[in-house]
């Protein structure tokens, strides 16, 4: 695995926004010999169903959607119990990782996905002032001196700020004013994501929405990519839309960091 010479450049200039997906969460967990679910575990776990094929018709691939799980058991046992559930299954009570110590750390502006706080808790541990907005806020331009992160899906700590369904996300878009701001900052920065796979829900929304605002597919974006070897399908599908992709969980990417700064 090497880290883009784009991305390693662009981070000492504090010229790289990082986006945080759940795979970080999900290795703390592994190294502290803690349970994290897959997606489509959790999916399944929360009550999504698999789409009913009428009789004669050809079977879909269907990729298990935690959205219409999280919709399917606040609908059976109600919002509360909902929010109770993932954060059972997906709020570790854990150490943060390297990984995420080194994002605190290397990243003025981080993006994150998670509705857990290690984040915050790794910022902390080194002693490192965080500001952190919420969904909507106003986003300041990167800035080397200050560490700011925000939280496009809201928290734990904040249950009402969580969205978690697809009627979450279609009550809460994004305002012009907040897609103004993310067209410019994406044209000035390199885009990095990191703890996501190309297969999940969780990053295909968070890409259609950067999208979305961009006004058009995105300019060239990095993904240091938490999963085995990718299919073709995938791999084009990506790649078409501007994703440059390359293997790598958190910890591995966050480490070619640290050894190449």
């Amino acid at each position: 695995m090497s880290l883009p010479v784009e991305v390693v450049e662009g981070v000492k200039t504090g010229k790289v926004i990082l986006f945080v997906g759940s795979r970080f969460a999900m290795e703390a967990a592994d190294e502290a010999n803690l349970a994290y679910p897959e997606a489509k575990d959790l999916a399944k776990e929360l009550g999504w169903k698999k789409p009913k094929v009428a009789i004669g018709a050809k079977a879909k691939h269907v990729i298990p959607s935690v959205e219409e799980g999280c919709a399917a058991y606040e609908a059976a046992n109600g919002r509360q119990a909902l929010i109770a559930k993932l954060k059972e299954l997906t709020n570790p009570a854990c150490k943060p990782s390297v990984a995420l110590k080194t994002a605190a750390e290397r990243f003025p502006l981080v993006f994150t996905t998670c509705a857990d706080e290690l984040l915050e808790a790794a910022a902390r541990e080194n002693g490192i002032p965080l500001d952190v907005l919420d969904r909507g806020d106003k986003i300041p331009d990167p800035d080397p001196a200050r560490r700011t992160l925000v939280r496009l899906r809201g928290r734990f700590s904040q249950p009402e700020s969580l969205l978690l369904t697809p009627a979450d996300f279609q009550s809460h878009q994004l305002g012009p004013d907040a897609r103004k701001q993310l067209r410019t900052l994406i044209r000035n920065n390199v885009v990095f994501f990191v703890g996501y796979r190309v297969d999940e829900e969780e990053f295909e929304r968070l890409f259609t929405e950067l999208s979305d605002a961009y006004g058009g597919e995105l300019p060239r974006c990095h993904l240091a990519c938490s999963q085995g070897p990718i299919d073709d399908f995938l791999w084009q599908k990506w790649v078409w839309r501007g994703l440059l992709l390359f293997l790598s969980d958190p910890g591995e990417a966050m480490n070619e960091l640290g050894a190449r700064l």
